[in-house]
């Protein structure tokens, strides 16, 4: 690890970091990822193969990544997971078949897993040498808002590359790739405790029992982190299949996509205050039973058929992923990293990444089987029963063990890991 830093180069560590952010997020080629894929014949049923792919590579790798970021250090995980970024959108310029596309999304699962978590780990390491007790919250916002503008921006500018070339798009979605790279190269480390010096196994046995031996209030947040994770990861990549089975033209789905996301940007900024004047059992209960209206809306709107008024409202309906994603990677996240560890923080990180990623692997394939075989009402009404029990279970559970408190927030000097 490197000496400590002026308090300067901290608060730049934080700018970076939303930096990066914003240009991991700029993925030109994904609002019209489907079509693309399309091209090459990949059905709806192969796309979520592919995603299968990449989320059992991210089982696999997830916890060991985070933990050598907290063994190694953040900058070192934040440099390679840009540098295998970079190459991963090389890789998917230059696929054409079923093979190719796998081996993009291992390339990118293995770059999603070094970085997923240990940016926040540093964030958060970062603010808390320099004191700043109430920034915690808000740069989990901000970062959600850099982010998901990233992703707006990308969706507009891929979204009108597309109306000329899709293949346009993949090729400047190449170049654009290595941004992260090079910004994660000026970040600087902070130091935390040498995890190094205790016993691998001491230092799992020691996550393990915050996550799942702790307090019953860690491990519904790390369920409810999971399910709602999954929800909206099931959902995304239902989108453009479902908007081309009810007629949406291509030329829109840039600017769908921008929406949503600028959705996302707009809650995540704002979470920390809908939380603080709604309360955070308000704001639970809402995330909860988000999916289960967005499920079921889309279900219905399929099930009248395309008339123009159903259509809109299928779409208005996917904005509920939206609002209840914001709200889970502020005020839920927040409430998992100020209860785990500082030293084991990407750990802790990777462990709910890997829980939605094993979710998904299994869950993922069965929704693009239900949807091939027996079209989208069916599957998104199936989904938004399995939403509905998790709320009635764990979502539930999470909002009676809140009780009377305004926030899910823990205050810094009463945080876990000292």
């Amino acid at each position: 690890m490197q000496p400590s830093h002026s308090n300067e180069r901290l608060r730049g560590n934080v700018s970076r970091i939303q930096a990066m952010s914003f240009s991991w997020m700029f993925m030109l080629i994904m609002p019209v990822i489907v079509p693309y894929l399309g091209q090459y014949g990949i059905a709806m049923g192969d796309v979520y193969r592919l995603q299968a792919i990449f989320a059992v590579t991210i089982v696999v790798l997830e916890v060991p990544s985070g933990y050598l970021a907290d063994l190694i250090g953040r900058k070192r995980c934040l440099v390679i997971a840009g540098f295998l970024h970079g190459v991963a959108y090389l890789q998917i310029a230059l696929a054409s078949d079923f093979a190719g596309f796998a081996l993009f999304e291992i390339t990118a699962a293995v770059a999603v897993c070094l970085y997923s978590g240990c940016d926040v780990a540093l964030l958060y390491d970062s603010l808390e040498r320099l004191g700043d007790v109430g920034g915690r919250r808000r740069a989990l916002g901000q970062r959600l808002l850099w982010m998901q503008g990233g992703e707006t921006t990308a969706a507009l500018i891929g979204g009108g590359i597309a109306i000329v070339s899709l293949y346009n798009v993949a090729i400047v979605n190449a170049v654009f790739g290595w941004i992260p790279f090079f910004i994660a190269l000026g970040l600087i480390e902070v130091e935390q405790p040498a995890i190094g010096e205790r016993p691998h196994v001491e230092n799992l046995r020691l996550i393990w029992r915050d996550i799942f031996h702790g307090t019953r209030m860690v491990r519904l947040v790390m369920f409810n982190l999971i399910a709602w994770g999954l929800s909206t990861l099931l959902a995304v990549w239902a989108f453009q299949g479902f908007w081309e089975a009810t007629g949406v033209p291509l030329a829109l789905f840039g600017l769908l996509w921008a929406l949503y996301n600028l959705t996302v940007a707009i809650v995540g900024r704002l979470a920390h205050r809908i939380e603080d004047r709604f309360g955070a059992r308000r704001v639970v209960a809402t995330v909860g039973l988000l999916p289960v209206v967005g499920f079921g809306g889309m279900a219905a709107c399929v099930l009248v058929g395309n008339h123009p008024a159903s259509i809109a409202l299928g779409i208005a309906f996917g904005f509920t992923f939206q609002v209840g994603r914001g709200l889970t990677q502020v005020v839920i996240k927040d409430a998992l990293n100020t209860r785990v560890r500082k030293d084991l923080r990407a750990t802790a990180n990777s462990i709910s990444s890997l829980g939605v990623r094993l979710s998904f692997a299994g869950l993922g394939p069965a929704l693009g089987w239900m949807i091939d075989a027996n079209g989208y009402a069916p599957a998104f009404g199936a989904a938004a029963l399995g939403c509905a029990v998790l709320f009635l279970t764990i979502n539930l559970g999470l909002i009676r063990e809140i009780g009377d408190a305004t926030t899910l927030s823990v205050p810094l000097e009463t945080s876990n890991g000292d």
